[in-house]
C-alpha cells in the first residue's frame, strides 16, 4: 500500500450553546484542521487536531509544506519511522507548538489506515480491559455561570446520570471560588464527585492558601492550578495539599510527564493525545503512569471518540470527560454517553472524520 495524497481542511464550527468562559478565555467556536491521506488501495485515513483560539491554518501551513511532500510515495503502515523522520524535519521550526499539532493529525490519519484495512475500530486493535466507560462532565460548571446557573445545571447533569461533574474556578477573587464551590458542593450532596479547574490562573501562594481550604468540599481533583512549565511549585503544592493535583492539557510530551511524575509534582495525569504526538506517545505517557500506580483522565473537549477507544484499552483511566456537548454529532457515528457511561463505536477505523455537513458548510480553508 502506498500513500498517493494528502489533503487538509480548515474548519471553524460555532458552538450551539452560549459562549463558554474559564480563567483564561472565552469560546464561542472551535478551529479544526483535518487531513485525508488517500492510499493507492482505496483507503484513506482521517486524522484531526482543533483549537479554541485562531491560528490553526498555521498547521495547515506546515502539514502541506512539510509533511505531504515526505509522505507522498510511502507506505502508511510505517507510521512510527514515518512520524519519527517527519518529527526531525523540524529542527529549525520547532518541535513543539504547531509541529506537534500537525504530527497528532497525520499520526491519526496513518493509524485510521492502518485499522480500516484489519477492519477493527482502535479500542478493539488495542484490546480492551473494559466494555464500559465513565464519563464525568464539565458543561455545567463554566465560570461566567451565577451561583444559580451553576446549581440548576449541575442538578440537570445528575438527573441525566452522570455521578462525576467539574466547575471552573480562578475569578479574580478567590472567595468567590470558595463560596462558588460550597454552595455547589452543597446542592448536589457528597455521593457524587465533584472537581475544580483553575486553568493555570493561580500563584503558588494563591493555590496553597484557596487549595487548603477547598479540601474541606472532599474535592476529587485540582486541576491546572499553576502554569504548566513550574514543574518544581507543583511539587511543593502536592506536597501541601491533600487534594489531588491533575495536570496535563497544558503539557505537550511524555518527558515532561516524566518529570512531574519523579517530582511528585502531580497525582492525575491528564494526557490529552491530541496536545501529544498522537496515539504512540499518549499510550507512552499512561503506560508510563502506570507504573506508578497514577489514574490517568484524558483532557477532553471535542475528542471524545479518539480518548474514550483509547481509555477502554488503558487499565488505570477511570473516566473521561464530556465537554462541548453541543459539537457531540459535528462527528461521524459520534459516541454517545448512556446512563453516565460512553459507548464505544463498532465501525472499523479510528473515527474521527467530521461529517461531510461540517467539512462543506464550515470549511474556510
Amino acid at each position: 500500500m502506498i500513500i498517493t495524497q494528502v489533503k487538509t481542511y480548515i474548519l471553524d464550527v460555532s458552538l450551539k450553546q452560549r459562549t463558554i468562559t474559564d480563567s483564561q478565555s472565552s469560546v464561542d467556536s472551535v478551529e479544526f484542521v483535518q487531513v485525508r491521506i488517500d492510499t493507492d488501495e482505496g483507503i484513506s485515513g482521517w486524522g484531526f487536531n482543533w483549537n479554541y483560539s485562531k491560528g490553526i491554518r498555521a498547521v495547515q501551513a506546515i502539514i502541506e509544506d512539510t509533511y505531504a511532500p515526505h509522505l507522498i510515495g510511502e507506505d502508511p503502515f510505517r507510521h512510527k519511522t514515518l512520524l519519527r523522520e517527519l518529527y526531525y524535519k523540524n529542527h529549525f521550526i520547532g518541535r513543539v507548538g504547531i509541529s506537534r499539532v500537525g504530527l497528532c493529525a497525520v499520526n491519526q490519519a496513518l493509524w485510521d489506515i492502518r485499522l480500516k484495512s484489519v477492519g477493527l475500530p482502535l479500542w478493539e486493535y488495542l484490546g480492551p480491559c473494559k466494555d464500559r466507560v465513565k464519563a464525568y462532565n464539565t458543561d455545567g460548571g463554566w465560570l461566567s455561570w451565577s451561583v444559580d446557573e451553576l446549581i440548576t445545571d449541575m442538578k440537570g447533569l445528575i438527573d441525566r446520570g452522570f455521578d462525576a461533574v467539574k466547575m471552573k474556578i480562578g475569578r479574580p477573587d478567590p472567595r468567590e471560588d470558595y463560596y462558588r464551590v460550597k454552595a455547589v458542593r452543597q446542592a448536589i450532596g457528597e455521593d457524587v464527585k465533584l472537581m475544580v479547574d483553575a486553568n493555570t490562573v493561580w500563584d503558588l501562594k494563591t493555590a496553597m492558601v484557596w487549595g487548603r481550604r477547598l479540601e474541606e468540599f472532599d474535592i476529587y481533583w485540582l486541576e491546572e492550578p499553576l502554569c504548566p512549565f513550574d514543574k518544581r511549585a507543583h511539587a511543593e503544592l502536592a506536597k501541601s495539599l491533600d487534594v489531588p493535583i491533575a495536570v496535563g492539557e497544558t503539557i505537550y510530551t511524555k518527558y515532561d510527564f516524566r518529570d512531574y511524575i519523579e517530582m511528585g509534582a502531580v497525582d492525575i495525569i491528564q494526557a490529552d493525545c491530541t496536545k501529544l504526538l498522537g496515539i504512540d506517545e499518549w499510550l507512552d505517557t499512561a503506560a508510563l503512569a502506570r507504573a506508578y500506580n497514577l489514574e490517568v483522565a484524558p483532557h477532553t473537549n471535542v475528542q471524545q471518540k479518539l480518548h474514550v477507544q483509547l481509555a477502554a484499552a488503558s487499565p488505570n483511566v477511570n473516566m473521561v470527560e464530556y465537554c462541548y456537548e453541543s459539537l457531540a454529532d459535528i462527528w461521524e457515528d459520534p459516541v454517545r454517553v448512556v446512563d453516565g457511561c460512553y459507548t464505544l463505536p463498532e465501525e472499523p477505523g479510528l473515527g474521527c472524520k467530521l461529517t461531510d455537513h461540517i467539512l462543506e458548510t464550515c470549511r474556510i480553508g
